[in-house]
C-alpha cells in the first residue's frame, strides 16, 4: 500500500509551514506586548509584560536530553503562550526600562523578518514543486 503523496510517516508537506506560522503569529503578539509596554513607559505603577512560549518542557513533561530517546523531537513543542508581568519597579512603581524594551522590540523584529523570508522561500519551493520544475 503506497502512502498519500503529501504524507511522509507522521510528518506532512505543509508542517514547515505550520511552524513558520506559528512563530510569526508569537512573534506578532511579542511585538504587542512589548508595544504596551513602550506606550506606558511614563505611567506610574505600571507593571511591564512579557509574552512566554509555553511548550511541554516547561509545563512539567519530562525533557529528552539525548537525540536517540524515545519520543525526542528537535525543539520543544509548543502548547500556548500566556503574559507575565515583570516586577522591577522603579521609583515611581512603574517597572519599564524604555532602552530593555526597545532593544527588544529590536530583535523581536529581526526574528519576525528573518521568519518571514523563509516562509517566502518555503511557499516559493512548494510553488515550484506544484508547477513540476517549470519556473
Amino acid at each position: 500500500m503506497a502512502l498519500p503523496l503529501h504524507r511522509f510517516g507522521s510528518v506532512t508537506l505543509f508542517d514547515p509551514l505550520a511552524r513558520s506560522h506559528r512563530a510569526l503569529d508569537y512573534h506578532l503578539q511579542r511585538h504587542n506586548v512589548l508595544a504596551s509596554n513602550v506606550a506606558n513607559v511614563d505611567t506610574p505603577g505600571f507593571e511591564a509584560a512579557e509574552l512566554v512560549r509555553e511548550t511541554r518542557e516547561s509545563a512539567g513533561t519530562p525533557k529528552a536530553t539525548h537525540a536517540n530517546h524515545i519520543g525526542a523531537r528537535a525543539g520543544s513543542e509548543r502548547t500556548g503562550d500566556r503574559v507575565e508581568r515583570v516586577v522591577q519597579p522603579g521609583g515611581d512603581g512603574n517597572s519599564v526600562s524604555l532602552e530593555r524594551e526597545m532593544a527588544k522590540v529590536s530583535a523581536n523584529d529581526l526574528r519576525f523578518e528573518t521568519i518571514g523570508r523563509i516562509v517566502r522561500q518555503q511557499l516559493g519551493a512548494l510553488r515550484y514543486a506544484a508547477s513540476d520544475g517549470q519556473s
